[in-house]
């Protein structure tokens, strides 16, 4: 008798303990973004989590083109309330400073979506084979996988241009700078570069310094706002990490 209660026991701790592990295992959902880019919704469902390698894998394999491994962005709808709290910071101070340049740039930020995209390697090739590139993911995201674009963007706050750039081989900052303000006979000294994968930094002395900076294809250049007060040391730094978050279509 107090054999069978054992094995009663052990088997109902058994089943408790199973029942607990299923409860804690919490289901990952990957949605392939936009879902206008596909023929139906593909949602990636896994019942637990998994790791990032394995969801790369799973996203290629609906795809019928190579994507844009700088591009690919896993986006965090639960974080989503950080960007949009950033973005309204930004356009607060944009208009409050309320001048022609401040305020095209505002009426530009505001007319874009941006998204928080999780700091995450996305090359496949490096993922795969470098552990600490290949983290568990679990919960709910966004996954875009944009094809590579043969354009770069530039936006410039005093000149209130948006212009897209035809991407040109071998061909660094000074190069599109040049080209679109010499013919003005002035230029520009100071940018910032909003690469493809997120990295963000200014490019200062532009033309007397002897470094090249190269841009990746969807990479972003912004001339900020000049003239700023102190109060708005920072709006500019601000303003490109936005830009960071932008996805490319």
């Amino acid at each position: 008798m107090i054999r069978l209660l054992q094995t009663a026991l052990i088997t109902m701790y058994t089943f408790i303990s199973v029942a607990s592990s299923n409860a804690m295992a919490e289901a990952t959902k990957i949605s392939l973004w936009p879902k206008e880019t596909y023929a139906q919704e593909v949602i990636l469902s896994y019942p637990q989590e998994v790791r990032f390698s394995q969801v790369l894998s799973d996203a290629y394999a609906q795809l019928d083109y190579q994507p844009y491994s700088l591009g690919t962005a896993l986006i965090n709808p639960n974080k989503q309330q950080q960007v949009d709290k950033k973005k309204y910071s930004i356009l607060k101070q944009l208009r409050d400073i309320n001048t022609p340049a401040s305020n095209y740039i505002a009426k530009k930020l505001d007319a874009l979506d941006f998204a928080y995209r999780e700091r995450i390697e996305t090359d496949p090739s490096k993922v795969r084979v470098n552990p600490k590139y290949d983290p568990m993911v679990k919960g709910t995201y966004l996954l875009s996988l944009p094809k590579r674009p043969q354009h770069i963007y530039l936006i410039n706050a005093d000149d209130q241009n948006f212009l897209t750039l035809q991407l040109t081989a071998n061909s660094n900052l000074k190069d599109y700078l040049a080209e679109q303000f010499e013919a003005y006979r002035y230029t520009y000294d100071d940018a910032w570069i909003i690469q493809a994968n997120q990295d963000v930094y200014q490019a200062t002395d532009i033309q007397w310094k002897g470094k090249l900076y190269f841009l990746s294809p969807g990479s972003m250049i912004f001339i900020g706002l000049t003239g700023l007060s102190e109060k708005y040391h920072d709006l500019n730094a601000d303003i490109a990490h936005l830009l960071a978050l932008r996805l490319e279509p």
